[in-house]
């Protein structure tokens, strides 16, 4: 069976619309190229493009589809997008994404495409916890600036026997992290179902128990999250959404809390918003080519 890929560029303003089209077409499948970054963000590089790319790939028999997308574009982006398509065949389309993500060490851990995982795991040095990580179509790799930044700290932070909450857990590579750090209990939500699907899948190829990782549906105001008691509160979720879940984040039982997502230009409104809210001090930050991360710290 064959596929058409379909390589896009649009304006990133409509990647939301662009998606919610997608799925009500019901496409074979596509993804947008969020997270993968071989190279160090330039120094005069922005920090958020105005675009984005897409691949979005067409069953053969699927006739009207293509069509309908540049309608859609045209309608939504004018002459501000850049399309290109091909046929493939089913093996490409099923290993489309691979091309993007290689091992690579952050911290404490090693950070592995389970398709690489027969040679990268038994060449990991000693000291390295290796975590098999299959993106899919959740955010996650830990290519991007803000998942390195949670990665480079976690292994400082002493996870073993702590109960650890990842909200907008994406793939899960936060949560498998813990996990492989020692952590008791860890509960992973994220709102979008292809998170959920995705951290599933990379807990249990890396033979977590379901029962230590938890993967749930939801937001903040999931029931467990709430009435819990956590010794860590992981979020790497964009200041939008961290504004918006504030009084939220304030009412979960931790103490302690380890935030990215936050653009540096966002960052003194963000930790003005902690003190009025949340309560308590910043306890360590780093920034990585415009991404801050907010190590904060509640009194005991």
């Amino acid at each position: 069976m064959r596929y058409r890929e379909i390589i896009l560029t649009i304006p990133k303003e409509i990647a939301d619309d662009f998606t919610n089209f997608l799925d009500e077409a019901g496409v074979a499948g596509y993804y947008e190229i969020l997270f993968d970054r071989e190279v160090p963000r330039a120094p005069n590089e922005e920090i958020i493009s105005d675009d984005t790319k897409f691949r979005v790939y067409l069953a053969e028999e699927d006739k009207e589809n293509e069509t309908k997308i540049l309608i859609f574009l045209k309608v939504t982006a004018g002459e501000s997008y850049f399309l290109e398509s091909r046929w493939i065949e089913t093996k490409e389309y099923e290993e489309a994404y691979k091309e993007f993500y290689k091992p690579f060490v952050i911290g404490s851990y090693r950070v592995i495409p389970t398709w690489e995982k027969d040679i990268a795991v038994s060449t990991t040095p000693p000291g390295i916890l290796p975590l098999l990580i299959n993106p899919g179509l959740a955010f996650g790799t830990g290519h991007h600036e803000t998942t390195r930044l949670v990665l480079g700290r976690m292994g400082n932070l002493g996870l073993s026997g702590k109960r650890v909450l990842d909200v907008g857990t994406g793939s899960g590579i936060l949560s498998v992290a813990a996990a492989k750090s020692g952590a008791s209990h860890i509960l992973a939500v994220d709102i979008d179902p292809n998170g959920v699907r995705s951290a599933t899948f990379n807990r249990d190829d890396n033979d977590i128990s379901p029962e230590l990782l938890v993967v749930e549906e939801g937001g903040f105001d999931l029931d467990p999250i709430q009435k819990e008691e956590w010794d860590l509160l992981i979020a790497n979720i964009t200041f939008a959404v961290l504004k918006a879940n504030i009084q939220k984040i304030a009412s979960v039982k931790t103490n302690h809390f380890l935030f990215s997502g936050v653009i540096t230009e966002r960052k003194e409104e963000f930790l003005k918003l902690l003190t009025e809210v949340v309560g308590g001090e910043g306890v360590f930050f780093q920034e990585d080519t415009g991404w801050e991360l907010i190590e904060w710290k509640r009194k005991v």
